[in-house]
């Protein structure tokens, strides 16, 4: 559905102000702009989107998503990163979206919980909402190439590559704790841009593994152009890699950034893994609206 736009009001008109209502989310930090665009009013072109995500002159925020209509599904969550580029999949959008849906009244109670189907650019999800928590069983991941060959990476390093509904770049690392922002903001814009990924360039992930088997990530994100605190699908490749390796078991506990957990079940296969779950906190920050040229 990327690429699918309506105009607000569901007319032509240019130069008018809209206002629109949004909540503010965030999955393990990694925060979004959620609008209910059920009725399929709502146009937002990429710069209005950019300047409702800039932190310092908008709303604020790695991204905005839009809860439409769709077909045999809860919803279509259709999503934009920060720079107003729209992007197939958020592993943390998706799961705010179903947070958000649920809060909508979408979706089907079973036993307290909320269980959702729904449909993003890369394919459908099935959620459960039980409270801050929320589990989704997701795309494969698929697609894995193993030491793909970089014009850059950190000293020793081996880069990886790994399609988890967004494309990922994966590095692992002896303790990514020692990589400064600026180190992130180095590598990280060096490799999304390498022509190894071109000419979608990919999210770049590095990774670590500490003494308790727990992961610890870092994560440049392309859309961004920044770290994000918090990468749900760069955390699936990550273990997934790691697995690969023999390093770590499904469950992966992965430590975010912003110090929250990211549970990954997976079955490991020759290409990627099947069956791929993830699990973790969504919050609510809060809700308000704001008005656009449209």
């Amino acid at each position: 559905r990327p690429g699918d736009h309506r105009t607000a009001g569901g007319d032509s008109e240019e130069g008018r102000v809209m206002k629109v209502e949004f909540v503010k989310m965030n999955g393990a930090a990694n925060d979004f702009i959620m609008v209910d665009n059920r009725r399929g009013n709502i146009r937002l072109p990429g710069p209005v989107v950019a300047a409702l995500c800039d932190r310092r002159r908008g709303v604020g925020a790695d991204g905005l998503i839009l809860v439409e209509p769709s077909d045999g599904y809860d919803f279509f969550m259709h999503y934009y990163n920060a720079d107003g580029g729209e992007e197939v999949m958020c592993g943390n959008g998706a799961r705010c979206s179903a947070h958000f849906a649920a809060r909508l009244g979408l979706g089907r109670g079973e036993g307290g919980d909320t269980t959702l189907h729904f449909l993003t650019g890369s394919g459908s999800i099935d959620a459960r909402v039980a409270g801050r928590d929320v589990t989704m069983s997701m795309m494969d991941a698929r697609e894995m190439r193993r030491n793909v060959r970089t014009q850059v990476a950190p000293e020793g390093a081996t880069v990886h590559f790994m399609v988890v509904g967004t494309r990922h770049a994966v590095v692992p690392l002896p303790d990514v704790s020692v990589l400064t922002a600026e180190d992130i903001v180095r590598y990280g814009r060096a490799l999304r841009y390498d022509p190894a990924f071109a000419p979608g360039g990919a999210n770049v992930n590095f990774a670590s593994l500490a003494a308790d088997g727990r992961m610890h990530l870092r994560t440049y994100e392309k859309g961004i152009e920044g770290e994000t605190l918090a990468c749900g699908t760069g955390s699936v490749a990550s273990a997934v890699i790691f697995a690969s390796d023999g390093l770590v078991k499904s469950p992966v506990c992965v430590v975010q950034h912003s110090g929250d957990e990211l549970i990954i079940e997976f079955e490991p296969g020759p290409e990627g893994a099947h069956h791929v779950r993830m699990r973790g906190p969504v919050s609510v920050n809060f809700q308000g609206s704001i008005d656009v040229d449209v």
